[in-house]
């Protein structure tokens, strides 16, 4: 072979195999600075497996990669940051507490931060928005956190400003667009509640719209123009000129990637017009590291044999387990291994064969063609695993298979083994029961899936990945 024709060969495999860019620069590429703001106080919150509810797609990464930009790029202390990664309703609160706590100890000399990703929710009587711990209820807004108390509460805090971030929407729907309460067929316009003092919040959708996930980013798009203009700055940008790009950004590629329109909103107390010149960092950071991210997502590269639209198949009371399953991989001790997971809903769909679950699984895809039987057994696998799953129709609600949201990520290097090629054993497709809807300039792609969650507990228990399951499964 020529060394001509080798040089072509090694640059057509790197082509197929290079990631996205921007999604890269932005989680992999990280702005350090030299400055340290040793009096800003910043609480993130990530929500995204949640107990009754849908999932959030990339909350978690949403909340860990801007915990690297608060500290990385903006210079804040790590012991200034907390980090609540699917935290409930006490969580949030006692969290609240530490930051107006430490706040008010340095008498007006602090400065904080509050950062959110997750569902948002209106209450359908009073139209207040709430934002929603993993533990509550879209239907019951006392299982919830009003922005209106943590707006007052935030407004009031002794601090020389304070800076709110919301990728969350308060229309009842999820980051796919989906109304999350099963008997709520319209979105509600929630009330938005006044802010006060030196509190300025940038939210990331207005009245009743959704605030949609980026797909193939891995993050909400609000979330990821944030992070994209703290890039390009290093850190030193105005909160006016933060917000014309987000909004700008968000607005213009909301309407190209779901076909909608989505449009940030920034609230700041009336008479406060200085906020606009407040800067995230005093000076840009001139030096970059690179991150290795515990998941890399991107778009779903495989097309597969276009498969027929079905009439929507009946409710399912029963189905066939998948064959025996091999041994799962065992815990690869090398640098752990990226995998592709893409944006998917999960939902009960009857009772399954003893020692499986049967679970209805929805992807959305540009052509029906591109979702295959086996992308949805592993979205089924994986939403058994760390989603856990519920249905009102058929009264089921079920916690996540691996117990704790953390799970992936801690042995992020065995499941990058594993969603390549063992999950497929624990899984299978149920006949007939594929489902095509078109919606807008998409395709909604969904079947039902059989599965055996006895034998994937039992051979994760032996590899040492899931400890502890004496919680009902």
């Amino acid at each position: 072979m020529t060394q001509k024709r080798l040089l072509l060969l090694c640059l057509s495999a790197l082509a197929l195999c290079r990631p996205l860019p921007a999604a890269d620069d932005v989680d992999t590429r990280i702005p350090v600075t030299t400055e340290v703001q040793d009096k800003t106080f910043v609480l993130i919150v990530s929500n995204e497996h949640y107990k009754y509810e849908q999932a959030v797609p990339f909350a978690l990464n949403d909340g860990e990669v801007f915990k690297v930009y608060c500290e990385k790029t903006l210079g804040i202390p790590a012991r200034n940051i907390r980090h609540l990664a699917d935290a409930t309703l006490n969580d949030m609160t006692h969290e609240l507490d530490w930051l107006a706590e430490v706040v008010e100890a340095h008498e007006g000399e602090a400065e904080a931060m509050v950062y959110y990703s997750g569902h948002g929710m209106p209450s359908e009587d009073s139209k207040e928005a709430c934002l929603l711990p993993v533990d509550g209820y879209s239907t019951s807004p006392k299982s919830g956190l009003a922005t209106r108390e943590l707006y007052e509460r935030l407004g009031s805090l002794p601090s020389r400003r304070t800076m709110v971030f919301l990728d969350a929407c308060f229309s009842g729907a999820d980051r796919n667009g989906q109304m999350m309460a099963a008997n709520r067929g319209v979105a509600i316009r929630a009330k938005s509640p006044s802010v006060r003092g030196s509190l300025v919040v940038f939210s990331a959708a207005q009245g009743t719209e959704t605030a949609y996930p980026y797909q193939g980013r891995g993050h909400g798009m609000f979330t990821y123009f944030l992070l994209d203009k703290l890039n390009q700055t290093g850190g030193h940008v105005t909160l006016g000129d933060l917000s014309d790009y987000v909004v700008k950004q968000v607005r213009q590629s909301s309407i190209l990637e779901n076909g909608k329109s989505q449009t940030p909103v920034v609230a700041a107390a009336e008479g406060n017009t200085a906020w606009r010149g407040w800067k995230m960092s005093s000076s840009k950071a001139k030096k970059y590291e690179t991150r290795t991210p515990s998941m890399t997502v991107h778009e779903p590269a495989a097309v597969h044999e276009p498969a027929a639209v079905h009439e929507p198949a009946a409710a399912h009371g029963g189905g066939t387990a998948a064959t025996q399953p091999a041994a799962v991989p065992a815990v690869p001790t090398a640098q752990p291994v990226p995998y592709t997971m893409p944006t998917y809903t999960i939902e009960g769909a009857g009772t399954g064969v003893q020692g499986s679950y049967l679970v209805k699984v929805t992807m959305t895809a540009k052509k029906p063609g591109a979702v295959s039987d086996a992308d949805l057994v592993k979205c089924a696998v994986h939403g058994v695993l760390f989603r856990g799953f519920r249905s009102a129709a058929f009264r089921q609600s079920q916690r996540p298979l691996a117990g704790s949201a953390l799970a992936e990520q801690q042995h992020a290097g065995f499941f990058g083994t594993f969603f390549r090629q063992a999950y497929q054993q624990y899984g299978q497709a149920e006949a007939l029961s594929r489902e095509v809807t078109k919606t807008g300039k998409a395709y909604q792609v969904s079947a039902v899936v059989s599965v055996m969650k006895d034998q994937l507990r039992k051979d994760l228990t032996q590899q040492g990945i899931i400890k502890g399951l004496t919680n009902g499964f």
